[in-house]
């Protein structure tokens, strides 16, 4: 998982972010979360502030970090990207709109709500102070949701995974993938590039989703548009076909989405990879969503699915 910090000049609050946020994980022995910091307006490789590596004495990463601008290229890697202020938020969502809905604010991933992080530079100790006192309680709140995240992970979370004959390719691709964020996987087949029908392996994973069997599934076929037909028959299931990062991000954040399908002839491998990653790392927010996912639910008793 990649975790990345923006600022407006990347000096000072993102990079105290990035190093207390490592500092933190390092404590609670969270593993294989990589963290990162760039600013939305930042001179390539000034140093971190002074008054920053004032209040974090002694810290290697201050002393040797350089700044850097963001970029698509880093806002593709990133799996969340937290801003230190709802200005820098609105900026990204609104240069980078495919990447809206893994943008937050610092305070507000960690509680739900929250105040900016004033800017401290040109400021004194204590400006510096209270920015890295408000950072560091809320990376200590976002450390333990990774911790949990992660501990969840390891007691086996297992992914359903399933295509027809015109997903087998792809769907063995993304084993990889899945194996490597940290989840387990059941292949519910096909294994084979003989003709088959698609509603016959979308039913078995689906099935193996609504009984818990698996937390969420992967299925595969040739648009994924017949997959999620199928698996949306069964009730509980919330299937839905992607083919960008962003829609993924929302199925899971806003529809509570837990069977993802996919088209191995009109997604290729990498972006397919990407949507996956997007779809596995992204919670579901809850909130009024809530209330909209039990009307779902409300529908498929009336109709005695």
């Amino acid at each position: 998982m990649d975790i990345l910090f923006v600022c407006t000049g990347n000096t000072c609050r993102s990079p105290m972010a990035e190093v207390l946020l490592k500092r933190v994980l390092a404590e609670r022995g969270v593993q294989g979360i990589r963290v990162s910091s760039a600013g939305i307006a930042a001179e390539a490789n000034s140093r971190a502030s002074e008054g920053s590596r004032m209040v974090l004495p002694g810290c290697e990463d201050l002393s040797a970090h350089r700044a850097k601008q963001v970029d698509a290229a880093m806002l593709t890697g990133a799996n969340l990207v937290l801003t230190m202020t709802a200005s820098h938020k609105e900026i990204l969502q609104s240069q980078f709109p495919p990447f809206a809905a893994k943008i937050h604010t610092l305070e507000e991933y960690a509680w739900g709500q929250g105040t900016d992080i004033a800017d401290p530079y040109g400021g004194g100790k204590e400006e510096y102070l209270l920015a890295r006192e408000q950072i560091e309680a809320a990376v200590i709140e976002i450390a333990a949701k990774l911790a949990a995240q992660r501990v969840k992970g390891a007691d086996g979370m297992k992914i359903a995974l399933a295509s027809d004959h015109g997903g087998m390719q792809l769907k063995e691709e993304l084993k990889n993938v899945v194996h490597s964020l940290g989840h387990e996987y059941v292949d519910f087949g096909c294994n084979c590039l003989d003709s088959v029908d698609y509603p016959d392996f979308a039913a078995v994973a689906a099935k193996a989703v609504a009984t818990g069997e698996c937390q969420l599934g992967i299925i595969v076929c040739g648009t994924g548009l017949g997959m999620a037909i199928a698996a949306n028959k069964v009730k509980g299931i919330r299937a839905t076909s992607c083919h960008d990062c962003y829609s993924a991000a929302m199925a899971r954040a806003h529809n509570n989405a837990n069977i993802l399908t996919l088209g191995q002839r009109v997604t290729g491998s990498g972006l397919a990879e990407m949507i996956v990653n997007t779809f596995l790392n992204t919670a579901f927010e809850g909130g009024r969503h809530q209330r909209r996912i039990e009307k779902i639910s409300a529908l498929e008793e009336d109709f005695g699915l």
